[in-house]
């Protein structure tokens, strides 16, 4: 019976051995692909930080991974590919996209909105009215999606004036229709101020994957509306005067 049982052993063992190996393999690829979709579940909620007027920066325990692009400026280094074939894209296509902002520190931030409330107010208007005017046009220190190294001002080149004429430039009607291939969209879309809590920017562009571009693009809707749609624990959206 013992010279028996040793058969069997012998006989079997080769095939356990592949058969423990394929299982090991299945193991391995099986956890490696449930890594890599938690992985990128993390980084698609990174992607769609929601920071607005209501919304600050230090709220979100988003830190931006720095890496340089063109211009001299920095981007988060999960979108400065993107953002570079985006404008490569546009350049081949016989328009002149010409990045004038990128990430932005909070004392640059401040620099930026404290400089455009002294102008209004150099212009003539009340600390108070000056303040309201440029709060719908740039964020306050601390609430801008520049600070995340996600967000994006493009203009063209032969038009740099960063106003609602940006939209009818060749660039800009580039951009508007195609930047979602690239994962990016037009953050502050016309006529959605109570719902940003910003006016109409047709330069702003803010990277959010390209999964979840191209839905905001499909549906016509904002980044609030968005994340509330799919991802309402995420973050208060809040459509109320930021104060």
């Amino acid at each position: 019976m013992k010279s028996q049982v040793t058969f069997l052993r012998r006989k079997l063992s080769p095939y356990v051995h592949v058969a423990a190996a394929v299982i090991l393999v299945f193991l391995l690829i099986f956890a490696g692909i449930r890594f890599r979709s938690w992985y990128s579940l993390g980084e698609n909620r990174r992607q769609l930080t929601l920071v607005n007027a209501w919304n600050p920066v230090s709220e979100t325990g988003y830190t931006p991974k720095l890496v340089s692009v063109e211009g001299g400026f920095q981007a988060d280094r999960s979108c400065a590919d993107a953002l570079t074939r985006m404008l490569s894209d546009c350049r081949a296509a016989g328009n002149k996209p010409q990045l004038v902002s990128a990430y932005r520190s909070l004392d640059e931030q401040l620099v930026l909105y404290d400089g455009e409330v002294q102008r209004r107010i150099d212009e003539g208007k009340s600390p108070e009215l000056a303040e309201l005017a440029v709060r719908r046009e740039i964020a306050k220190p601390g609430r801008s999606e520049h600070e995340l190294g996600l967000a994006f001002d493009i203009v063209d080149a032969d038009h740099p004036e960063e106003d609602a004429s940006q939209a009818e430039t060749p660039t800009g009607r580039w951009l508007a229709e195609n930047a979602w291939r690239y994962g990016f969209i037009q953050r502050y879309p016309e006529n959605t101020e109570g719902i940003t809590g910003y006016s109409w920017h047709p330069w702003h562009y803010r990277y959010v994957g390209e999964d979840a571009a191209g839905n905001i693009a499909s549906l016509n809707i904002t980044l609030e509306e968005y994340i509330n749609l799919f991802y309402g624990d995420e973050a208060a959206v809040v459509y109320e005067d930021a104060g």
